[in-house]
């Protein structure tokens, strides 16, 4: 609703003002140029001279100058206008009925239209219907109101014409007006003896006379034939917006049956008025808590801050306090850490005489067992020969078996027994070597 009063505010301009306006504000200007050029400029000594030098010529000049204006004023208008028919103001109609109610939406349209095009016929045109459906909630009757704003533009139209009528009509009438004053004046003080002398004074006064009637019947026509060129296009404008009106409103919106009553017709009426109070409780209580919303969020925004603040100088407090027991224990533990670094020094010390002295026995019992290495080394060598010497004796003493020398053999086997025993030395421990034994254990 608040979209429909906005439009109906607004109002359609009286279509002569402008016209007006501009008769009065180019008319006197377009005068003096044409005056100043004729009278006493490059056109001078031309035949205009001849119809502009009476002040009755020069004030016909002046008010068709004044028309001119306006009919140019007009003719703008009108180019103005048939470039807003061309233009799709409203949502193209689908062709099917639609509430009454979308009329609102549909103003809302209008006014996002460029600025330059609200003050066209047509948009005016369309605005006025849309604010009648807003205004009755209801098609009803919307015909008779179409055609009551086609009358209306109609007759502004009309009257916009009432000053180039009337200086239509005032151009011959002060032609003639002219003409009677050069007559007069040219008959006013002719004498017999005046007529006898010069004949060709009175005729010259009177053909002065009558060129300020030429002249506004010229005028006259002119500004006619201009005037019947704008009508017509002021028409044709008037034609295009009734088309589309037609076209586009006449049938767009859902109109009641014939069967409705007038108690019908109150209560959606009522029930409109009910409908556009409940929405606009309810934008007033939407606005109510999007307010209290952003009050609220404000003060949480405070509070946040404040407790931010707060927290950020107790945590402050609390690192300086950790920091200070931090750096407390890190002196003690470099305390104890020094302590224990020098004491583990002198252990470490101790241990490394310790593993010196290790070392040197190691050393000592790595010769021993060298040695001792070697020896049995020199064992195994024995036994390796002493097993060779058995497998010769045992061949020697089955040979011997058989010839029947066996005394002689055992002789020359103690005899290298014995031999055998005195190369096997005895081990540097002190105990005798196993081929000792065996030594004795074969003899």
């Amino acid at each position: 609703m608040a979209t429909s009063s906005a439009a109906a505010d607004r109002g359609p301009k009286p279509r002569g003002s402008g016209a007006n306006l501009a008769a009065f504000i180019v008319g006197p200007p377009l005068a003096a140029v044409i005056l100043c050029l004729v009278l006493i400029g490059p056109l001078s000594h031309t035949v205009a001279h001849r119809y502009l030098s009476h002040p009755v010529e020069c004030v016909e000049v002046v008010l068709f100058c004044c028309a001119l204006g306006a009919l140019g004023a007009k003719a703008v208008r009108s180019l103005l206008e048939r470039r807003a028919c061309r233009t799709e103001v409203l949502p193209t109609w689908s062709g099917k009925a639609v509430p009454v109610a979308e009329a609102t939406a549909l103003l809302g349209t209008i006014n996002r239209l460029p600025t330059r095009m609200h003050d066209t016929c047509l948009v005016n045109r369309v605005v006025a219907v849309l604010d009648f459906l807003c205004r009755r909630g209801s098609a009803a009757e919307l015909d008779d109101h179409m055609r009551t704003l086609t009358d209306n533009d109609a007759l502004a139209l009309e009257s916009s014409y009432s000053l180039v009528r009337f200086i239509t009509w005032a151009i011959p009438i002060l032609g003639f007006l002219g003409t009677v004053l050069g007559i007069t004046g040219a008959i006013s003080g002719v004498t017999p003896e005046v007529l006898e002398q010069s004949l060709s004074t009175v005729t010259d006064g009177l053909a002065l006379a009558f060129d300020a009637t030429a002249l506004a019947l010229g005028l006259t026509m002119l500004l006619m034939f201009v005037t019947f060129l704008v009508d017509r296009a002021e028409q044709g404008v008037l034609e295009s917006v009734d088309r589309y009106v037609d076209r586009q409103l006449a049938h767009r919106f859902e109109r009641p049956g014939a069967d409705t009553t007038p108690f019908v017709e109150v209560v959606k009426q009522q029930s409109q008025v009910v409908l556009n109070t409940m929405e606009q409780l309810v934008e007033r209580q939407t606005q109510l808590w999007s307010q209290a919303f952003h009050d609220a969020d404000e003060r949480r925004n405070a509070a946040e801050t404040t407790q931010e603040e707060m927290l950020t100088a107790a945590l402050e407090k609390a690192l300086e306090r950790t920091l200070e027991t931090h750096s407390l224990r890190m002196a003690a533990f470099e305390k104890q850490a020094i302590t224990h670094s020098s004491q583990l020094a002198a252990e470490l010390g101790k241990l490394a005489t310790a593993v010196c002295e290790q070392q040197t026995s190691l050393a000592m019992l790595n010769a021993a067992v060298t040695e001792q290495a070697r020896a049995i080394a020199g064992v195994q060598e024995g036994e390796r020969h002493l097993l060779q010497l058995q497998e010769v004796l045992n061949k020697n003493l089955t040979a011997l078996a058989g010839a029947g020398a066996f005394e002689e053999a055992l002789h020359s086997l103690t005899a290298a027994v014995h031999m055998l025993t005195a190369r096997t030395a005895v081990l540097p421990n002190g105990n005798p070597s196993r081929l000792s034994v065996r030594s004795r254990d074969a003899a």
